[in-house]
C-alpha cells in the first residue's frame, strides 16, 4: 500500500484531467503519450481562457451572461492552484515519500484505518464529478437548438461568451465555439476536481496516520492487561519491557507525523485560502445564475444549474469534512487510551502519556488565515457570505 495505489479515483483524474501531479516519491516522468495528451489539453484551455478575457472586456456588462464570469473565475483559480503545486514538486515527492515510508511499514491496523477513511469519501466525490461534467455537457450544446432559426451569431449567443471572430459570424464558427466552450468547460472543470481530489488525499491520508496513533496507543494499555509478564505490586501494575518498547516506537511515529503534518500544511496553506474566496464567488455567481433563470420561468436552466450547485455543494463540504476530521484527530489522540488503565502503569510510561496528551494542544490547522480556515463550520459562513455577495450585486444590476 502507497500512495499511488492506495486511491484509484486520485490516480484515474489526475491522468485524465492532464495535471500530471506527482504520484510517487521520486516524481518519475509520466509516459510520452500522457504528456502529449497533458500538453493539447492546456493548449486548448489556453485558448478558451483567452477567449473568455478577450469577452469580458468586449461584451458590454449588460449583455455579458454571469456564467462567463463565474468560468473566468474559476479558470483564475485552477491556473494558481497548479502554478503551486508545481513549484513545489520537491515538496510533493518528499511528502508523498514519507507516507510512503509509514503506508509501506506499517501492519494490518494500519491498511484497515486508511481504507476505512479513504473508501467513504470516493462515492461522493464521484457523484460531485459526474453531475458537474453531465449538467455542463448539457447545458454547454443547448444554444445549437437555434440552428435552423438563425443564420448569423455573435458572441453572446455562446453559454458562455467567448471571442473567436468578429461578429456576427457564421454557423460553422458558431459550431467550433460551442463544441470549444464544452470542451474547455470539461477539461477546467475537471481539472479543479482532480486538484481537489489530490489535496482531500493527503489530508485523508494524514488523519489516518493520526487515527492509527489513537488506535495503538489505546491497545498498548488494553493488551498490557492482557499479558502474562505483568506484575502486581500493591494496588498498581508494572508494564511490561516489551509494552514500553512499543510506547516508545510509537513516539517515533508520532513524532514523524508532526513533521509531515508541517510539510502539508507548507504545502496546502495558501491553497486552502484561495480555495475558500474561490468557493464564496463560485456560489455567489451560480446563486444570481439560478435566480435569474428561476425569475425567466425557464425550468430547463433551472434544473441544470441546481444540479451543478448541488454537486459543487457536495465537494465544498467533503472539503471542509475533511480539514475537520484532520483537525479533530489531532486534538483527540489520546482520547481513547485514557479511558484505559494507563495510570497503573509505571512513572516512566505515564510521563510518556502525559506528553502525548499536551500535544493534542498542537491543533493541526492548515490555513495561514484565521478567517479564510476551511471546517464544518466555515462550510455555513461561506454559504451566506456567497448569499450576501449575491444580492449586493443583484442590486446593483
Amino acid at each position: 500500500m502507497d500512495f499511488q495505489n492506495v486511491n484509484s479515483l486520485n490516480v484515474r483524474l489526475n491522468m485524465f484531467s492532464g495535471n500530471l501531479l506527482p504520484m510517487t516519491s521520486d516524481d518519475s516522468l509520466f509516459p510520452i503519450p500522457w504528456r502529449i495528451y497533458s500538453v493539447i489539453i492546456w493548449l486548448i484551455e489556453m485558448i478558451y481562457i483567452c477567449g473568455m478575457t478577450l469577452a469580458l472586456i468586449l461584451i458590454p456588462k449588460e449583455v455579458l451572461q454571469d456564467g462567463g464570469t463565474m468560468g473566468f473565475l474559476v479558470s483564475i483559480e485552477v491556473f494558481v492552484l497548479m502554478m503551486r503545486m508545481n513549484s513545489r514538486r520537491d515538496l510533493i515527492s518528499q511528502l508523498i515519500k514519507d507516507l510512503n515510508g509509514m503506508l509501506r511499514s506499517e501492519d494490518e491496523t494500519m491498511k484497515n484505518i486508511v481504507l476505512s477513511i479513504l473508501k467513504p469519501i470516493n462515492t461522493p466525490l464521484e457523484f460531485y464529478w459526474i453531475a458537474g461534467t453531465s449538467s455542463l455537457m448539457i447545458w454547454s450544446y443547448i444554444p445549437l437548438v437555434v440552428l435552423s432559426k438563425k443564420t448569423y451569431f455573435s458572441y453572446s449567443d455562446f453559454r458562455v461568451p467567448i471571442v473567436l471572430t468578429k461578429q456576427p459570424f457564421t454557423v460553422e464558427i458558431f459550431v467550433l465555439g460551442t463544441i470549444l466552450v464544452f470542451i474547455g468547460n470539461l477539461y477546467l472543470f475537471t481539472k479543479k476536481v482532480a486538484l481537489d481530489v489530490y489535496m482531500i488525499n493527503f489530508v485523508l491520508l494524514m488523519t489516518a496516520q493520526y487515527h492509527y496513533i489513537a488506535t495503538k496507543l489505546a491497545m498498548i494499555f488494553r493488551d498490557a492487561q492482557d499479558t502474562d509478564d505483568k506484575v502486581r505490586e500493591g494496588c498498581y501494575f508494572k508494564i511490561s519491557s516489551y509494552a514500553e518498547r512499543r510506547m516508545r516506537t510509537l513516539c517515533r511515529h508520532h513524532n514523524s507525523v508532526m513533521y509531515i503534518t508541517s510539510m502539508l500544511k507548507e504545502l496546502l496553506s495558501s491553497n486552502m485560502s484561495l480555495m475558500y474566496l474561490s468557493n464564496v464567488f463560485r456560489f455567489c455567481f451560480l446563486g444570481i445564475m439560478l435566480i435569474s433563470a428561476i425569475l425567466s420561468s425557464n425550468l430547463f436552466d433551472t434544473f441544470m444549474i441546481s444540479m451543478f450547485i448541488s454537486g459543487g455543494l457536495v465537494q465544498l463540504y467533503i472539503l471542509c469534512l475533511c480539514v475537520q476530521q484532520l483537525l479533530n484527530a489531532s486534538m483527540e489522540i489520546t482520547n481513547r487510551a485514557f479511558h484505559e488503565k494507563w495510570y497503573q502503569y509505571e512513572s516512566s510510561l505515564k510521563r510518556i502519556f502525559m506528553l502525548m496528551i499536551m500535544s493534542n494542544n498542537l491543533v493541526c490547522k492548515l490555513s495561514k488565515f484565521e478567517k479564510f480556515n476551511l471546517s464544518l463550520s466555515s462550510f455555513t459562513t461561506i454559504l451566506n457570505q456567497s448569499y450576501s455577495i449575491a444580492l449586493l450585486f443583484l442590486k446593483m444590476k
